[in-house]
């Protein structure tokens, strides 16, 4: 399955739409600004549920920021924010959400030389009272208690989130003087590329996040269709529309006094009800396939045995005609049941294993000590290799003889 915190959604706040880009934010800061452009200031101060809150590639205030990328643009429909949304796997301890988040922002200045905006937003609570009080900023717990609440499923959706806000222009870290556009996530060609790989960054920082605290929990941003092509998920899954907090917090409420009968709730509810079933169908054919091919497997590995066993037992037939030492020693050097007792003082115990019933030769371990599931195996990680002792060296030798005219 799924992991509920594979998604990225991106979005461009533009002019054209109506759009403040100190507005935004103020919004995803939970703080107030003023927007000089505008001649307006907007208050987002008293809100709740911000857990951290960065500049990166910006020496001065975010409203420094936002009002200098305002100035930057002239025109009436200029694109100001390009602003990521990840989800984060609620696994993630709060100081390993902030490590993923910055170390992300950091990778966004390398690779485009925007400034960042980077805020982390709490989840909601499922009770309405509580989460007004969230809200609005007036819910009065400690900090420990606080964020403990956050991560407890029973009282909360855990649905940690960021807002990651990018400028459209490259900033200069020096004078803070934004020069040419990114045009190159504009571009109807480079465009679509770049924003795939910029959710394949994401992805593959979240999962190594993940890894890192243990969980074997892993996130996939791919669409099903992709997924499906892959052979990683099946195919007829259904994707279903970002409901966004106005429609989220109508479906939870109607859903509190008993269920979202809505048309809208009932079409997710269908259709998230279809693809749990299919999930259900392919996982359950694909154990029946995974369980076919490892019986072959199993009486290919008995058949390599039983030819072991019998190799060994003529080889210890061998040691057992042995008249003499040099015989002994001769039929010793040619067993390969006994790569560890070739030599010195071990044909004693060569001897007494050939003399032996039991068969404990150093080869008689079977392959694996359980059976391998080689969806799930993971190969432990490889050994460093040693460093070459001679490295090679290349010398110019000056032919000596008579010049070609």
């Amino acid at each position: 399955m799924i992991h509920p915190a594979s998604r990225l959604e991106v979005v461009v706040h533009s002019r054209a739409d109506g759009r403040s880009a100190v507005k935004s934010a103020a919004y995803t800061a939970r703080t107030s600004y003023r927007d000089a452009r505008l001649g307006r200031r907007f208050r987002a101060g008293k809100r709740g549920g911000l857990l951290s809150h960065e500049l990166i590639n910006w020496s001065g205030t975010a409203q420094d920021l936002w009002n200098a990328a305002e100035s930057a643009e002239t025109r009436g429909n200029a694109r100001i924010i390009r602003e990521l949304r990840p989800s984060l796997p609620a696994e993630l301890p709060l100081a390993e959400q902030v490590r993923l988040v910055r170390g992300f922002g950091l990778w966004l200045r390398d690779e485009y030389g925007v400034a960042v905006q980077a805020d982390i937003h709490a989840p909601r609570f499922l009770d309405r009272n509580t989460e007004k009080l969230h809200a609005s900023g007036k819910l009065e717990l400690r900090k420990e208690s606080y964020q403990s609440a956050l991560f407890d499923p029973d009282l909360t959706n855990r649905n940690f989130h960021a807002h990651i806000l990018m400028t459209t222009r490259a900033v200069c870290p020096q004078t803070g003087a934004f020069s040419a556009k990114t045009r190159i996530l504009d571009d109807k060609k480079t465009g679509p590329e770049e924003i795939l790989r910029i959710r394949q960054e994401w992805e593959k920082r979240t999962n190594a996040a993940l890894k890192r605290i243990g969980s074997s929990a892993r996130v996939d941003l791919r669409s099903y269709e992709t997924m499906a092509k892959a052979g990683d998920a099946p195919e007829g899954l259904v994707a279903q529309d970002h409901l966004g907090p106005r429609r989220a917090e109508r479906s939870r409420h109607l859903e509190e006094q008993g269920k979202d009968t809505s048309s809208a709730g009932k079409r997710r509810g269908a259709i998230k009800q279809r693809n749990q079933d299919v999930w259900k169908s392919w996982l359950e054919l694909r154990a029946l396939e995974r369980e076919k091919g490892r019986q072959p497997a199993e009486a290919l590995a008995r058949e390599r045995e039983a030819a072991r066993k019998k190799k060994a037992d003529a080889e210890k037939h061998r040691l057992r005609m042995a008249q003499t030492v040099e015989q002994a020693e001769a039929a010793l050097s040619d067993a390969t049941q006994l790569d560890s007792l070739k030599t010195g003082p071990d044909l004693a115990s060569a001897l007494a294993w050939a003399l032996s019933e039991e068969d404990d030769s150093p080869c008689a371990a079977p392959e694996f000590s359980s059976p391998v599931d080689l969806e799930t195996y993971e190969p432990p990680p490889e050994r460093p290799q040693p460093e070459p002792v001679l490295s090679p060296q290349v010398q110019l030798v000056r032919r000596r003889g008579p010049r070609s005219r």
